[in-house]
């Protein structure tokens, strides 16, 4: 279960694995390209003494060869030996500078001397390491005839040779390394981004926050993609399929219920609850059940803009008593389904939702519909959505995904809880697809009754400038008749309620994602 759960995390974060091991693999590269090259060659020298004419003798010179190898090894970074290679080398340093490039050892069991010599090019190494080899060998003959006749000789045996390829860097053993440091930092990475990330990216994240179901989620809809609204296209048609599964899921909650006031909130502004509300309202009225959608986030209503209808009365006019429902109420030309606008936005927008007039127009709108659709404030922007959770059969929260952090859901159901309100469950916005959703796509298109695509020169753009709410949205037209059980084009279906040419064109469906 461990590997599985690190696995899922490498999956779900395999861009922030990918960039760490990328950057890290550079890193290396560039530490590697920058190494200024460093060639090493190395001269073996023989250590040999007057064997003499006895097996004692012999036996005594080797015994003394070995005691003074490890001198002669010392002797090779001395001034003594070095001075005369630098001037046999003509080279611009002393003594101190080259020892550093120069190193002696002694292979064990031998009696063999191997100098090493480093340096910046091929060929400057093989001489150094030979130069060396022979001022030792002078140098050691010179000390041994002071005192008499030289007993011990030293032969250059294998003289230093230009190497091929430089010691160091060494690419091969860099890039093993680097390789190993850039899978360790990427998985590193992704293990500290999942546990440092405080937004909800899937229905664990939710499950782990609340005891609260996730009764639907909705798919992310990418840019430049066919977007396609829930209520345009026919009942194949997979990206309306989302809401089609929410309005089953309430029914099961509710299967006794004749009349339903649903309120539609969020945690803070942009996870989607507007455009939620109004597909989940196309999805209840295509099922056959009368729906009244109310605008009643009246401190930035959103829902007249998406519908292209007037908003200039509304809820806010029906609470304060200066119009009936039925007098502003805007019906579609989807069958079942008729808007309330916000209306003009009132001062103390609070009080008006937490009145007793908003119960009576709860209750005049129930008598008329079977289901009431709410589209409310988030929660933690204002007290709207707790005040009117009281007032509905039940609320439907939604989370986008990668938007809303985890404390803010923590936070914003905290207070509908407070009041003692009945969740219904959580909508989870924006989820990322999958292959299985990929399939699924194909596969429900290919026995769609009609073709989901059109020309890019059919989509009708709007002259109005788009704002925060409207970014991921588009108007569509579409000439489809309607057809019992599909989804049709919605519009406004009393002329005089139509908006201004300036404004974005009648409501032909919404997409499923938005940030409202």
């Amino acid at each position: 279960m461990i590997v599985q759960h690190y696995l899922t995390i490498l999956r779900e974060r395999w861009v922030y694995a990918l960039s760490t091991a990328f950057i890290v693999i550079a890193g290396v590269a560039g530490f590697t390209a920058l190494q200024t090259p460093v060639y090493e060659s190395s001269a073996n020298v023989f250590v040999r003494t007057d064997p003499g004419n006895s097996v004692t003798d012999r036996s005594a010179a080797a015994d003394y060869a070995r005691q003074q190898i490890d001198t002669y090894a010392d002797l090779v970074t001395t001034p003594i030996v070095l001075d005369s290679a630098i001037r046999s080398l003509d080279l611009d340093i002393d003594a101190g500078q080259l020892a550093d490039s120069v190193s002696a050892d002694v292979p064990e069991d031998t009696l063999l001397i191997s100098i090493t010599a480093r340096a910046g090019g091929s060929e400057e190494s093989a001489k150094l390491a030979n130069a060396v080899a022979e001022s030792l060998q002078e140098q050691v003959a010179d000390l041994e005839t002071t005192s008499g006749k030289a007993t011990v000789q030293l032969t250059v045996v294998t003289p230093a040779t230009a190497p091929r390829v430089p010691a160091s860097p060494n690419l091969t053993q860099n890039f093993v390394l680097g390789l190993i440091a850039a899978i360790l930092a990427g998985m590193l990475a992704a293990v500290l981004r999942d546990r440092l990330d405080n937004k909800v990216r899937k229905a664990d994240d939710i499950e782990q926050l609340t005891d609260a179901a996730v009764i639907g989620t909705v798919p992310l809809i990418s840019a430049g993609e066919n977007h396609v609204f829930v209520s345009e296209h026919g009942s194949q048609n997979v990206q309306a399929e989302p809401y089609r599964e929410l309005r089953s899921n309430l029914r099961f909650l509710e299967p006794r219920r004749k009349s339903r006031s649903l309120l539609v909130t969020s945690s803070v502004k942009g996870e989607g609850k507007s455009v939620t509300s109004i597909n989940l309202a196309s999805a209840l009225a295509r099922g056959g059940e009368r729906v009244l959608l109310v605008d009643a986030d009246l401190r930035d209503p959103s829902v007249h803009r998406y519908l292209g209808i007037e908003g200039g009365a509304g809820l806010s006019t029906v609470l304060i008593g200066d119009t009936e429902l039925k007098d502003v109420v805007q019906p579609m030309e989807l069958a079942n389904l008729a808007i309330l606008a916000s209306g003009p936005i009132p001062p103390n927008p609070a009080e008006l939702l937490d009145s007793e007039q908003m119960t009576v127009f709860l209750e005049e709108a129930a008598k008329q519909y079977d289901v009431v659709v709410l589209d409310s404030a988030p929660v933690l922007a204002a007290t709207d959505a707790v005040a009117m959770a009281t007032r509905v059969s039940g609320t439907v929260f939604v989370a986008r995904n990668g938007v809303v952090r985890r404390t803010q859901i923590t936070q914003a159901l905290r207070k509908i809880q407070l009041v003692q309100a009945r969740l219904l469950g959580i909508v989870l916005n924006g989820v990322p697809r999958t292959s299985g959703t990929a399939y699924s796509q194909t596969y429900g298109s290919s026995y769609d009754p009609r073709s989901t695509r059109k020309e890019p020169d059919t989509w009708a753009h709007s002259a109005e400038p788009e704002t925060s709410h409207s970014k991921q949205l588009a108007v569509r037209q579409s000439a489809a008749p309607p057809v019992s059980d599909r989804e049709i084009p919605l519009s406004v279906s009393d002329s005089s309620l139509r908006p201004d040419p300036g404004r974005r064109s009648v409501f032909p469906g919404i997409w499923a994602i938005s940030n409202d």
